[in-house]
């Protein structure tokens, strides 16, 4: 089934709701015009986004079935055969209750609603949260999941609306601070099988004597996270035809990949904010990129290999203890620890792809890479998840690069203390990252509006998602490099590989301000909604 979805972009006049309905009117008879069955407004179509408080909004905020709702069924929905996703502040009318809420609106009604239920800065002041984890509603396009904004920070919405039979994704947002369509909403596609219609705001609004440029970038993407259709900046509308069964395949596959019995400190809530630790605040992290392995530059405490690099580039199990020996000496000389991935024999005699921390003294510590990419079919899976080792510069997380494509692998080490996650890769295959050619919104800083050729790098994504450093050594067209706690903030402090040799980054861990703090304190951690996700990704598909 090949469906056609829509989305409006919308400079929403502040607390003029009149006017406001009359823009999503016009905009979204366009899209039903141009074939959309369903059509998705930005979050707070109806009222525009920021307010400082209850009093503020409460006179604009409606019950689910209020006037504007009906006015949208009745006119719009019922004349164009559309149906209509309204970001709104809701008024709960039997607890006086304020959120901030979508409605899918039909031809006869309201089918349904969903409160926002991860925060962002401004929704505390008057909203809320949510209680319940997104629904699933059945449209004339199909079986669709809606989130709000922020929701989409958090990789576990997404997942959790992939594993209950949801065919795309309905995004209201107001985002900021990162150009649009955004690296998340494009990466969040690719990870489930899950196509994103995203309506974001344009133009700006004020709060605190400050004013908020919104970014744009209403899209629709397929569930490859590629763009089918965009809007920079201004108002305006987008409409595009989403392949059902190919997004229905992908995410079979992404599913079925899963290893829920190891995401099991995705379940847990009390592990931050945790206490500081004592010792160095940061270490010097190296990535290597070639075939040869020179000498580290000076200071480097933990150096990162591509997967094989010892073995001229391929799987040879029979050579993995002269591969050992020779990167232990190597260990001995300079100083420093270094992880690389190698085939090695298994005890039933078929090989497993081991990610392997050296030290001077010897190998000391091994995980078997459970989440296997195509270049690693040769391999029979581990059997355990992978845990942080105590380092004295804090913790080490050990993955291979290809465990990076589900997000699972590295949040569960995020949320046991890991400070740095060490990913030797073979070849990846990633049709991301993806570049970015840049905007005319005028986002502040000017970095932002440039163009980005790694835009929607996976490692970037998976860094900043879980506030760690990732150190990904691989070879092929992906670039490496040392990836930072925060992937939106500009200047990036990252180091991409860009030529043969090492890429060196010091990677702050610890500290009162900037990525240290960020790595320390892991606030996306602290925000996990574990209440409502958190025991479904231990799940299957269909659980």
């Amino acid at each position: 089934m090949r469906v056609t979805v829509g989305a409006v972009q919308l400079d929403s006049a502040h607390g003029d709701v009149a006017a406001n309905l009359a823009a999503i009117e016009e905009l979204a008879a366009a899209a039903a015009r141009d074939g959309a069955r369903v059509v998705v407004t930005p979050e707070m179509a109806l009222t525009g986004y920021l307010w400082p408080g209850d009093e503020a909004v409460r006179g604009y905020a409606e019950p689910v079935d209020g006037p504007s709702v009906r006015r949208l069924a009745t006119g719009l929905c019922r004349t164009t055969g559309v149906y209509l996703l309204l970001g709104m502040p809701e008024l709960d009318p039997h607890h006086g209750t304020l959120h901030n809420s979508c409605v899918l609106i039909g031809p006869d009604g309201p089918v349904g609603s969903y409160r926002k239920a991860q925060p962002f800065v401004a929704d505390p002041r008057w909203a809320v949260d949510g209680h319940l984890p997104p629904p699933l509603w059945d449209t004339p396009a199909g079986r669709i999941a809606p989130l709000i904004c922020a929701d989409v920070d958090h990789p576990e919405s997404v997942r959790y609306a992939a594993l209950r039979g949801a065919q795309w994704l309905a995004l209201l947002t107001a985002w900021v601070d990162e150009p649009a369509p955004s690296a998340t909403w494009r990466l969040r596609a690719w990870e489930n099988g899950l196509p994103v219609v995203a309506a974001d705001r344009a133009g700006t609004e004020s709060i605190d004597g400050g004013e908020v440029r919104f970014s744009g970038g209403t899209c629709v993407l397929d569930h490859t996270g590629a763009v089918l259709a965009a809007l920079d900046d201004g108002p305006g509308h987008v409409t595009a035809t989403l392949d059902l069964p190919a997004a229905a395949e992908a995410r079979r596959a992404r599913l079925a990949a899963r290893r829920p019995a190891e995401y099991r400190p995705l379940a847990l809530s009390t592990t931050w904010p945790r206490e500081t630790a004592d010792g160095p605040e940061s270490v010097t992290v190296a990535v290597l990129s070639g075939d040869e392995l020179p000498a580290p530059p000076p200071g480097v405490e933990l150096a990162v290999l591509p997967a094989f690099h010892l073995t001229g580039g391929n799987p040879a199990p029979e050579r993995s203890d002269e591969a050992l020996r020779t990167l232990t000496g190597w260990c001995a000389v300079h100083g420093c620890d270094a992880v690389t991935a190698l085939a090695v024999p298994g005890p039933d005699g078929r090989p497993r792809y081991a990610v392997t921390l050296l030290t001077p003294d010897g190998e000391a510590a091994r995980h078997e890479a459970t989440h296997l990419g195509p270049h690693a079919a040769w391999a029979v899976p581990g059997e355990a998840a992978s845990r942080p080792i105590a380092r004295p510069w804090g913790r080490l997380g050990l993955l291979a690069g290809e465990e990076l494509v589900a997000f699972e692998p590295s949040r569960a080490l995020a949320v046991l203390g890991a400070d740095v996650l060490a990913a030797p890769a073979a070849a990846l295959d990633w049709p991301h990252p993806a570049p970015f050619a840049g905007t005319r919104v005028p986002l502040e800083p000017a970095a932002l509006r440039r163009p980005d050729p790694w835009f929607a790098h996976p490692a970037r994504l998976r860094a900043g998602d879980s506030h760690v450093w990732i150190a990904l050594a691989g070879t092929g067209r992906v670039p490496g490099g040392v990836f930072a706690p925060d992937h939106v903030a500009v200047p990036r402090e990252e180091a991409l590989t860009s030529e043969i040799g090492w890429t060196v980054r010091r990677c702050q861990v610890r500290g009162a301000r900037g990525t240290g703090a960020v790595c320390a304190a892991k606030p996306q951690l602290a925000r996990r909604r574990t209440d409502l996700f958190g025991r479904e990704m231990l799940h299957g598909p269909g659980d």
